[in-house]
C-alpha cells in the first residue's frame, strides 16, 4: 500500500547511519519533500544542482546509448551524494557523510524507489 512521498522518504532514509539530509525534487529543481539531519546542510540547494546534473548526465547517456540513468554517486571529502532517478520527472537525492554506510544507502534506493516513483507519478504527495 502506498505512503505519502514524506512517508516513503522517512522509510527509505531509515537506519542509514551518517545521514546528513535526503529530499525529493522534480526534474524542474523545485524540493518536493525534504529531511534534515545536519541543519548546517542546505538539502535545497542540491535540490536545484542535482536537477542540472542528472539532466546532463542523462544527455551523455543518450548521446552513448547507455540507456536511462538509474543513481549516481559523488563522492567527495565531506559528503557523499546519492542521486537516484524516480521516472523521468523526479529523484532523489541523499547526503551522507564519508563515514556513513553507503551500502545500506543504496540497498534502501533499490527498496523503495519503484513505490516512489509509483507515488510520485500517480501524483499522491
Amino acid at each position: 500500500m502506498a505512503g505519502s512521498v514524506k512517508d516513503l522518504l522517512r522509510s527509505l532514509v531509515g537506519g542509514i547511519e551518517g545521514l546528513v539530509g535526503a529530499v525529493v525534487v522534480g526534474m524542474d529543481g523545485a524540493a518536493i519533500e525534504s529531511l534534515k539531519v545536519d541543519p548546517n546542510f542546505s538539502v535545497e540547494e542540491i535540490a536545484q544542482e542535482g536537477a542540472i546534473s542528472s539532466k546532463v548526465l542523462d544527455y551523455m547517456c543518450q548521446k552513448v546509448d547507455g540507456g536511462p540513468i538509474d543513481h549516481v554517486m559523488l563522492v567527495a571529502e565531506r559528503y557523499i551524494i546519492l542521486l537516484a532517478m524516480a521516472g523521468q520527472d523526479y529523484y532523489v537525492g541523499i547526503v551522507i557523510n564519508p563515514r556513513g554506510n553507503v551500502g545500506k544507502a543504496r540497498l534502501q534506493l533499490r527498496r523503495f524507489m519503484p513505490e516512489i516513483a509509483s507515488v510520485l507519478n500517480a501524483g499522491v504527495m
